[in-house]
């Protein structure tokens, strides 16, 4: 009889990095995070734009000097440009960018500000916030971390004090080929025994 097919659990699914709750139970330093995006009204200013902490914050893997992430989805950038000058222009070291389109990312604004010693960086794109790279990147990390545990998390985290960026990190460590970006999200839709093996073989080769 053949087995069913096993999905990944509710924690590793896309719908729990809605909200702040996962930001609030993964470290001190999540709590610390999502306590000054409540206060500094930076969450409740994000409103109506399908807010999303991305990066390393949600899944432990931030350093010191990491960014708070957040994914926010703006059909029209009018609406978007308009609320972070009037929500966020007072913050310390706001500054805000239209980024041209590349080859595989639309084009976006980039807001950027610090919360006590926390920076933060809002990437505001057309496409859905959960449909974007950098949370399809973020969860593969995560389920690759839920895979292999707090030894390769360390591994990680060496990386990134060395210089290194997550999504290369995590390639030079699986030995992803061609561009890390590209590779790390070609994993998205692999469910728990597929990426599983492939973690396996990619580490065991």
């Amino acid at each position: 009889m053949n087995q069913p097919v096993m999905d990944w659990p509710k924690s590793l699914m896309p719908d729990a990095f809605r909200g702040l709750d996962v930001l609030q139970s993964v470290s001190v330093r999540g709590q610390k995070a999502a306590r000054l995006l409540i206060q500094h009204g930076v969450w409740d200013g994000l409103a109506g734009f399908d807010p999303i902490v991305a990066g390393t914050f949600p899944i432990n893997l931030d350093i010191d000097g990491s960014d708070i992430d957040i994914l926010c989805y703006c059909p029209g950038f009018g609406g978007f440009e308009a609320r972070a000058q009037s929500a966020f222009g007072h913050l310390d070291g706001f500054g805000l960018h239209h980024r041209p389109a590349t080859q595989h990312v639309g084009p976006a604004i980039v807001v950027r500000f610090v919360l006590g010693d926390l920076p933060v960086e809002i990437f505001a794109t057309g496409t859905p916030s959960q449909s974007q790279f950098g949370f399809r990147h973020m969860l593969v990390e995560a389920r690759v971390v839920a895979l292999l545990g707090e030894s390769f998390a360390s591994d990680i985290r060496q990386l990134k004090r060395e210089g290194v960026k997550t999504e290369p990190a995590f390639a030079s460590l699986l030995t992803l080929g061609g561009d890390p970006y590209i590779a790390l999200d070609g994993l998205y839709d692999l469910g728990p025994d597929a990426l599983r093996d492939w973690v396996r073989a990619a580490i065991n080769p």
